[in-house]
């Protein structure tokens, strides 16, 4: 294994491990959301906040107790809703949020959860990828301990940014949490996804694919997809900008995400 690694490094290939990360967004936590209104758009520890009509606020009032025991002493009230016509889109529909609402980067395969409060029936909570399609909807029953929620929802899918937004009514949030579930090190080749991906310089190589009809998406460090093409044999390409990628392989065989530093 000191060996493999030696060659690679002395080849000048850079091959990087990503393995399972958790990262929380915890609106209590006073070092990193001061109480107040949020009135321009703002990225705080990777969440990026965009607002429009009335202001995203950090609240200290109408706390909750959640039922894992969280107790949270802040929250972010969305102030009004996501969408035109104060509706809520159903799952599997299209409608890109307008304002009020957060977003962060996936690397791929991730478990979302949030707590959250919705203050009235018929009110939602939702999650959204960076099309606006709704991959996640959660409809508030009432006042009351009906009203609060921790929701967790399994994304599978590419790298990229996932949307919280607020359906119809004036939602909370009190924390967000994501898991990796991505399996992102180029080592982690599994018998049934051949295919793999490696950087030298300003070029990625891509070998040994397991199909003829393999999709290849290149998606920057902030979810921002920067080339796609379909390979049917082993190929490379050239990326002019440094800085690191989300290589993600998807054939029938199966699908693979590696990270890879370009110089």
């Amino acid at each position: 294994m000191k060996k493999l690694l030696f060659s690679l490094m002395f080849a000048g290939i850079s091959a990087v491990n990503f393995n399972a990360q958790s990262k929380t967004w915890d609106f209590s936590d006073t070092s990193k959301f001061t109480a107040g209104a949020i009135s321009a758009d703002v990225t705080i520890d990777g969440l990026s906040f965009v607002t429009g009509g009335s202001n995203l606020t950090i609240a200290t009032n109408s706390l909750a107790t959640f039922e894992d025991g969280y107790a949270p002493t802040q929250r972010l009230q969305f102030g009004g809703n996501s969408y035109g016509g104060s509706t809520n889109p159903a799952v599997g529909t299209t409608s890109m949020p307008t304002r009020r609402y957060t977003q962060f980067a996936v690397a791929g395969n991730a478990v979302i959860k949030l707590w959250a409060r919705g203050g009235g029936s018929g009110r939602s909570i939702l999650i959204s990828d960076a099309t606006g399609k709704v991959l996640s909807s959660t409809t508030f029953a009432g006042n009351g301990t009906s009203d609060i929620a921790v929701v967790s929802y399994t994304y599978v899918g590419p790298a990229g940014n996932l949307i919280v937004s607020t359906g119809s009514g004036d939602n909370s949030l009190y924390k967000i949490e994501y898991t990796d579930n991505s399996t992102l090190a180029i080592k982690d080749v599994k018998p049934e996804i051949k295919a793999n991906a490696f950087s030298v310089g300003n070029k990625v190589y891509i070998k040994d694919l397991a199909s003829k009809n393999t999709t290849v998406n290149v998606y920057s460090a902030n979810g921002i997809l920067v080339k796609s093409f379909r390979a049917s044999a082993d190929t490379d390409f050239e990326i002019n900008v440094k800085g690191v990628y989300f290589i993600n392989l998807i054939s029938e065989a199966g699908e693979k995400s590696v990270k890879v530093l370009l110089r």
